[in-house]
């Protein structure tokens, strides 16, 4: 017969936290295609039912980056509702363990995983850059970090890229200064923590 104690306390062992607005009070933003969601008090609200409060503080954290705005309106986003939900998705629309609002206060906007790094003009105005702990993540290096969790060899990620394996050991040496990471598994890890894989 199993310990009751090791059954008590595989009854309360949960294997990952929940996203925001499950279970709190906070919310988590997400997007879906071209929808964005705000997950608040256990609910998955699209744009059209935000309460207004939420609207106000995203409103608030627009006149701080008055970069982002521009962008918005060079790529002829300009109606109200629409900047705001696109505001939303390009800066805090990635499903993480982090809050998007807590106390009713945007937080720091987060990498946002969208199709179009690597060839959007308004990347790094509208959106954030992948910041590690010792500088910013290319396009091409976060290519390849998404790799290194499929076991590949340098020339096989290499040949996959379409690039020379010393270039992607110039990748793999900027990888491993820039987030601190002494080895693949580290990286890896890092990978994981940003949503990457």
């Amino acid at each position: 017969m199993p310990n009751k104690s090791f059954i008590d306390a595989m009854k309360h062992c949960v294997s990952g936290k929940l996203p925001a607005g499950i279970t709190d009070k906070n919310v988590e933003f997400l997007a879906q295609g071209e929808e964005v969601f705000a997950l608040m008090q256990s609910q998955l609200l699209p744009l059209s039912d935000w309460p207004q409060w939420l609207i106000d503080a995203i409103e608030r954290d627009m006149e701080k980056h008055p970069k982002a705005v521009e962008a918005l309106v060079e790529a002829d986003i300009v109606g109200r509702m629409e900047m705001i939900g696109q505001y939303v998705k390009c800066r805090y629309s990635a499903l993480d363990n982090e809050a998007d609002v807590i106390d009713g206060q945007l937080q720091r906007p987060e990498f946002t995983d969208c199709n179009l790094r690597g060839s959007c003009p308004y990347e790094g105005r509208l959106c954030e850059l992948l910041k590690a702990p010792f500088g910013t993540l290319t396009h091409r290096e976060i290519e390849v970090l998404r790799l290194i969790p499929e076991g590949l060899l340098d020339k096989e990620i290499a040949d996959q890229l379409g690039i020379s394996s010393l270039t992607v050991g110039v990748y793999m040496k900027n990888l491993r200064e820039k987030t601190g990471a002494k080895n693949k598994a580290e990286l890896v890890r890092f990978a994981f923590q940003k949503n990457l894989l």
